[in-house]
């Protein structure tokens, strides 16, 4: 999860600072979710993916949900 929130930071320019104002925690916080150390509670974990507009199951497992269509 880690590699994956870093890299979506990363690609979007967003800074561990910037992030850490949009979600009131400090940029530590950010830093050590970036790095593994630890993982953001739920609620911070659905609003980085709304903010960066991601699939927030892929943050998490690193997989994307298909949309199954009935025959």
């Amino acid at each position: 999860m880690a590699a994956r929130l870093d890299r979506a930071l990363q690609k979007a320019n967003v800074s561990s600072a910037k992030a850490a104002g949009w979600l009131d925690v400090s940029e530590h916080d950010v830093q050590f979710w970036r790095r593994g150390i630890t993982v953001p509670p739920l609620a911070a974990f659905n609003r980085i993916a709304r903010a960066l507009d991601i699939d927030p199951h892929w943050l998490c497992t690193g997989q994307a949900i298909h949309a199954h269509t009935a025959n």
